[in-house]
């Protein structure tokens, strides 16, 4: 197996184990990562030991979304790329992929955590998209094709408000809370139940589901064209402009409280 810079990658009893690995960061989604990542994923699928893929993330966040903070920050056109390309890698592979969260999973780290097949939170875990508050639309959306409601789907974009697991857990997008001891016992237990149906069925079901969210329209509102018009669209306002002007004059940190925390027009 490869070495990462951004990953830690190891194999357990038929899981692979795939864990962001930037805790500095909160392991904010860099190009770097996110190239990584996709590397892990298609590794996993060509390993024959390999029955599901456990996305989770050291330190007290899952990940905190997009590294605003690079010393090399992206091109919008890399970010949007690059976030619809892992996301497609997770949702077509052809083994299940778990999210097992543990602090922050926040704005692409929502996303990142929502596209899995199953969502495994500690109860200190929250989930939310503050990016809404600055003013830039996702650039793919996940969010309504897993909610319980799209209400909870409006809820959470037209506030941009972080709401705990348990709350995300009565909105449907998370599977099951339990305390932060239980929850890589709780993940393994799942993939130990998954070795009793064979891969080849579990493929089948997979290709099936996700072909039941493709009619409900999963695949035309997030396909990197339309997201790409809508992101560019919504990057053009007066928000989103401010959030960056902040961010250039008196850094990250003070435009992210200036997000979170100002009333916008």
């Amino acid at each position: 197996m490869s070495d990462y810079d951004h990953l830690d990658v190891r194999t357990e009893n038929g899981a692979r184990i795939v864990t962001l690995d930037d805790p500095d960061t909160l392991n904010a989604l860099s190009t770097g990562l996110l190239d990584e990542l996709e590397a892990a994923l298609a590794a996993a699928e060509d390993a024959a030991d390999v029955r599901a893929v456990v996305l989770t993330g050291n330190g007290r966040a899952f990940s905190s979304g997009y590294d605003f903070g690079a010393d090399e920050e992206p091109s919008m056109d890399t970010i949007i790329e690059s976030e619809y390309t892992h996301l497609d890698a997770i949702y077509n592979l052809s083994i299940p992929v778990i999210a097992a969260v543990d602090g922050y999973a926040l704005a692409g780290g929502c996303n990142l955590a929502l596209v899995c097949d199953l969502t495994f939170a500690t109860e200190r875990s929250e989930f939310g998209f503050p990016d809404m508050r600055m003013g830039e639309l996702p650039p793919a959306m996940v969010l309504p094709f897993v909610t319980g409601s799209l209400k909870h789907a409006r809820e959470l974009f037209y506030t941009g408000k972080h709401v705990d697991a348990t709350e995300a857990e009565r909105m449907g997008i998370v599977n099951r809370v339990v305390s932060e001891e239980e929850l890589m016992d709780t993940v393994m237990d799942e993939v130990d139940h998954m070795k009793r149906v064979p891969s080849a069925i579990t493929k089948l079901l997979k290709d099936t589901l996700n072909d039941v969210q493709e009619t409900q329209g999963y695949r035309s509102n997030s396909a990197a064209n339309v997201a790409k018009y809508l992101y560019a669209a919504s990057a053009e306002t007066e928000t989103a402009q401010e959030f960056h002007e902040i961010a250039d004059e008196e850094g990250v940190s003070a435009a992210i409280d200036w997000m979170r925390t100002a009333e916008k027009n």
